[in-house]
């Protein structure tokens, strides 16, 4: 009798152990690329017009965002997934951009809008200028400074004659007004102020303030008392110029939104964490990190002893994997670096690490938080309408998977949850459960039923 409770007690509690991994492993859902891939081509879409800060197509991606946490039933941070700041955003006045030069005699010229000049969109405090060589005038081999009672414009030789380029919006920017010309236009103004001429300038865009979100989700971990794993990756960009232009911003950073959103739809279909994993999509990231100034130090208590990983920019081919810091971190200890470093190796994923503030990650660190970017430093596409998803490689998103993943699974997750949600617990307990079933025990009592 005694053998019998121990056999049966053997078969059915391997049966649940292995009905309990087969349960684990087929509702997990595994990160894939080809999803990260077609959120990108959703974001970067016309659709979305640049998703710029403060614009109806930007709080249209936040709101899909959103959703997205709620259906995968992650739980806000604090009272709400969207978490709101202010920024000055600039928007399209909708007036005439007009670049004109007008002489004594009562002769005017008058350059051409996107061809002779072209706004650069780092500040729009004021729109348009009046100048004449009363003013105080500063001339430079590729950049005249205009100084007038209105405020301060700078002139600047555009790298590239096609105006493609667009900067980020830097509302405290030192010049009042950025003009990008080429070589002829710098030489027509300066000729035009040497005989006494006026010119004046008009670009169709302004500023205005506008209220904006970052939107936080977080998977809740078993113990509350462990630092959590904070991801985040900025879904704002350049928005569109007058000429309806659009800066799609495919790679930067759809990509590392969509590599975000994907990362936490496959550990929403996982076990329980041992800590909190707080996804943040963040806002103004091309404002100058003011989303994720924002968020840091609103949260500050919560997340500082975390650790926090940023992606901006994942997806091209034949770029190392820039590991990002900075550059107060710089001659700083980052145990977060250390470890992805040795992850990053081990999976023979190339890396390379620098110390700048030009991601969301500088936030954090300024607070004394470690933290760092994911990124392909490709900067070929970079802020220019050419920033499309067909140049997104899934072979390089994937590369970037296999470090978070291992990092992910290495720090947040218990050997048990991580046992039964592979598929080597299947193996076993399949194993097991053939041996107890065929056992010399079941013939035994096989043969006393029969008797």
């Amino acid at each position: 009798m005694r053998k019998k409770i121990i056999y049966y007690s053997s078969l059915v509690a391997t049966f649940i152990l292995l009905s309990l991994s087969l349960f684990s492993n087929f509702t997990y859902s595994p990160f894939n690329a080809d999803n990260v891939k077609e959120n990108i081509t959703l974001f970067s879409s016309d659709t979305y017009k640049g998703r710029l800060a403060g614009s109806q197509g930007n709080s249209l991606v936040g709101e899909i965002i959103r959703k997205n946490f709620t259906d995968n039933k992650l739980i806000p941070l604090n009272d709400d997934y969207k978490e709101s700041f202010k920024v000055l955003s600039p928007i399209n006045n909708n007036t005439l951009p007009y670049l004109k030069i007008a002489y004594d005699d009562g002769y005017s010229e008058s350059l051409k809008y996107g061809v002779d000049y072209k706004e650069d969109m780092i500040n729009f405090r004021k729109t348009n200028f009046t100048f004449s060589n009363e003013d105080k005038i500063n001339v430079f081999s590729n950049y005249i400074e205009v100084s007038t009672s209105e405020g301060t414009c700078l002139f600047y030789l555009s790298p590239k004659n096609d105006f493609s380029f667009r900067s980020s919006f830097i509302s405290t920017f030192p010049y009042d007004m950025m003009v990008m010309i080429n070589t002829n236009t710098y030489n027509k103004i300066l000729d035009s102020i040497k005989e006494g001429a006026e010119v004046s300038i008009n670009i169709p865009f302004s500023i205005e303030e506008k209220e904006i979100f970052n939107i936080v989700g977080v998977i809740e971990g078993s113990s509350s008392k462990l630092p959590p794993l904070i991801l985040t990756a900025h879904y704002d960009h350049l928005g569109s110029d007058a000429l309806k232009n659009i800066y799609y911003g495919a790679l930067d950073n759809a990509s590392g939104t969509s590599f975000l959103l994907e990362i936490e739809r496959a550990l929403s279909t996982y076990g329980k964490p041992k800590r909190d994993i707080i996804f943040v999509a963040l806002n103004a990231e091309e404002f100058g990190l003011l989303g994720s100034k924002s968020f840091a130090e609103n949260n500050l208590d919560k997340i500082k002893d975390a650790e926090v990983i940023n992606f901006d920019m994942i997806g091209s081919d034949g770029y190392p994997l820039t590991l990002m810091l900075g550059a107060s971190s710089k001659d700083k200890d980052s145990k977060l670096l250390d470890s992805i470093e040795k992850i990053a190796k081990n999976n023979n994923v190339e890396t390379k690490v620098t110390y700048e503030n030009s991601s969301d990650h500088a936030s954090f660190n300024d607070l004394g938080i470690d933290a760092l970017s994911f990124s392909h430093s490709d900067l070929t596409k970079i802020h220019t309408p050419n920033d499309k998803v067909e140049y997104i490689s899934t072979d390089a998103i994937n590369s970037a998977y296999s470090v978070i993943e291992e990092k992910v699974f290495d720090s947040s997750y218990g050997f048990i949850t991580k046992f039964f949600y592979g598929k080597t617990s299947i193996f076993i307990f399949s194993i097991l459960f053939a041996f107890i079933a065929s056992s010399p025990l079941t013939t035994y009592i096989k043969k006393r039923k029969i008797r």
